[in-house]
């Protein structure tokens, strides 16, 4: 930070700009507020979103605004650690090495996906950079809130495109009324409007209560507009889970027993309903109130399920015909289908069939490993008493970003998110409170030291 005084007016020619600086009033101080850090912070953080800012097709590769930003992100990242003489951590780099092994292997054996191996790698660098400057909790904190504040200002221009009429600031279908932003899919802007909501969860901010409504409902409008079914049902679930993961955070688990069975009770007797009730009739006359819900809920026992029904099927079948266990090749389950002449075409809407579809049983051992590595830093963080008080007071609930975590776990049934780049950027906020935020490990050691089992010298089994 640059820091600028002068000499007293007083002083003879020559005195040196501090001398006698005490001796006098005290004088304003040049501060450089806005470092390099923060504002590429920022503008990586907002150019998430913008994959098709404006209805603007994506460019080689399916490459976007978000990726330019992530370049000049990294480099701004490792020039800071270095200055610093800081260590560059690694989260998740062993799973995404395992990842990257199993779809070389694949797209070898294939002679086909290996651009794909460039993109895995290149989304790990998301939850590198931020969960590296999340070191410093000032960073952090612009972090956490220029998602908050972001993602609200960007929820306030669909909602607006789509009550105006605007379709280059709602990005609403040509062929329906599913509001898709600039990402080019509902389905997508449903799990980025989620995000944000669970993070101003997390966060508590804005710290006034009515103000946090007030954006929560805003978020919570923008994801509905999108119509995205499964994105519903996630959120459903991490509402839930968020609940119970409080109650057994206060240390009230009998509670949290009881309202789990409720809910499960509840769950199970519902499936029961819709799978012997013919429930379309309803689902119909609801879908006539808006062209939302005709396009959402209107489709759940129609078009949605028979598409997504027949992608499972096709991607089933092509499992069963695989000659060896090293998959068909990353990312090529549409060319696949093509090849095969299947009567609906689409990407694998599942992460679990498609790792293990694509690249073999090694691509399935690297996504239980990713998942489990997530799952224990979720849980670590969200312990009672585990974070220091600095990282506390900026993550009051961390128990909330398990729920977040729950939210791709549940889509992932249904689409592929574990490839979105707010969902590893999401990550690297959880490896920031994991690797940095965390008091001391028990025999005084902080969390994070080289003697720590939690530490950087098992930073790889992360």
């Amino acid at each position: 930070m640059t820091v600028l005084t002068k000499a007293p007016p007083d002083a003879p020619p020559g005195t040196p700009p501090d001398a006698g600086a005490s001796a006098g009033p005290e004088l304003p101080v040049l501060r450089r507020r806005w470092p390099l850090t923060s504002v590429a912070l920022v503008l990586g953080i907002a150019s998430l979103p913008m994959l098709m800012p404006a209805g603007l097709p994506p460019g080689p590769g399916n490459t976007g605004l978000p990726d330019l930003a992530l370049i000049g992100l990294v480099a701004v990242t490792l020039l800071w650690a270095s200055g610093r003489g800081l260590p560059v951590r690694w989260p998740f780099l062993v799973p995404t090495l395992m990842t990257i092994i199993a779809g070389g292997i694949a797209a070898v054996v294939n002679q086909a996906g290996t651009l794909t191996l460039v993109k895995d790698l290149f989304v790990l660098m998301w939850a590198v950079c931020i969960a590296n400057l999340g070191r410093d909790p000032k960073a952090l904190r612009l972090a956490l809130r220029a998602f908050v504040a972001i993602g609200t200002l960007y929820a306030v221009i669909e909602i607006l495109g789509m009550v105006l009429g605007i379709e280059a600031m709602s990005g609403k279908q040509l062929d329906g009324e599913r509001a898709m932003f600039t990402f080019g899919d509902a389905n997508y802007a449903s799990n980025w409007f989620i995000c944000v909501f669970f993070i101003t969860r997390a966060t508590r901010y804005p710290r006034k209560t009515w103000h946090r409504w007030a954006v929560c409902a805003i978020l919570l409008t923008a994801e509905g507009l999108t119509g995205s079914n499964g994105g519903l049902l996630a959120l459903c679930v991490a509402l839930l889970l968020g609940y119970l993961f409080g109650l057994i955070r206060a240390g009230r688990a009998h509670h949290a027993i009881a309202v789990g069975s409720l809910a499960f009770f509840v769950a199970g007797a519902g499936v029961a309903v819709v799978t012997t009730v013919d429930i379309q009739p309803y689902l119909d006359r609801a879908s006539q109130m808006s062209p939302v819900l005709r396009d959402s809920i209107g489709r759940t026992t129609g078009e949605s399920t028979e598409s997504r029904s027949s992608v499972n099927a096709a991607t089933v079948q092509m499992l069963e015909e695989q000659t060896h266990p090293w998959g068909i090749g990353p990312n090529q389950t549409r060319p696949q289908m093509l090849a095969r002449q299947y009567g609906y075409v689409r990407e694998a809407h599942n992460d679990y069939i498609a790792a293990v579809l694509e690249r073999g049983f090694l691509g399935g051992i690297a996504l239980v490993t990713l998942l489990f590595v997530l799952i224990m830093r979720c849980v670590r963080i969200a312990r009672r008493g585990a974070l220091t008080a600095e990282y506390a007071a900026l993550v009051p609930r961390p128990e909330m970003f398990g729920a977040l975590l729950a939210v791709f776990l549940v889509s992932a049934l249904f689409y592929q998110t574990l490839h979105y780049r707010h969902g590893w950027a999401f990550f690297g906020l959880v490896a920031a409170l994991d690797l940095f935020g965390r008091r001391a490990a028990p025999g005084g050691r902080p969390a994070g030291t080289p003697d720590d089992p939690d530490g950087p010298a098992a930073e790889g089994a992360r």
